[in-house]
């Protein structure tokens, strides 16, 4: 039983710490683009059209949970910021930090 309780304390602290190492980051890089398809509520694909800080272009996997103020569609502009980090994958991943809405 003490084993059982003490994985479980184990687990949510390492749980914890995770939260708190993403919560620090910061952005380092954003862009514009619009978004092109609705994966769910919670993830889209966008087309980048103006880049600030890294040279990101083409399709971008996005997560739009971090903004979950906000309602998103095919064809919005969006403003997303993120760690500079771009995962060489089809389409391109980025650890999205902040997304909103643009004019």
């Amino acid at each position: 039983m003490n084993k059982k309780i003490s994985l479980i304390i184990t687990f949510l602290l390492c749980c914890g710490l995770l939260i708190t190492c993403n919560s620090n980051r910061k952005v380092e890089a954003t862009f514009i683009g619009v978004i092109e398809e609705m994966i769910n509520d919670r993830e889209a694909f966008v087309y980048v059209t103006k880049t600030e800080g890294s040279p990101v272009y083409g399709i971008i996997h996005i997560n739009l949970a971090k903004n979950p103020d906000e309602t998103f569609q095919v064809g919005d502009k969006v403003k997303v910021g993120y760690d500079g980090t771009v995962q060489d994958t089809a389409p391109l991943t980025i650890t999205t930090l902040t997304v909103e809405l643009v004019e």
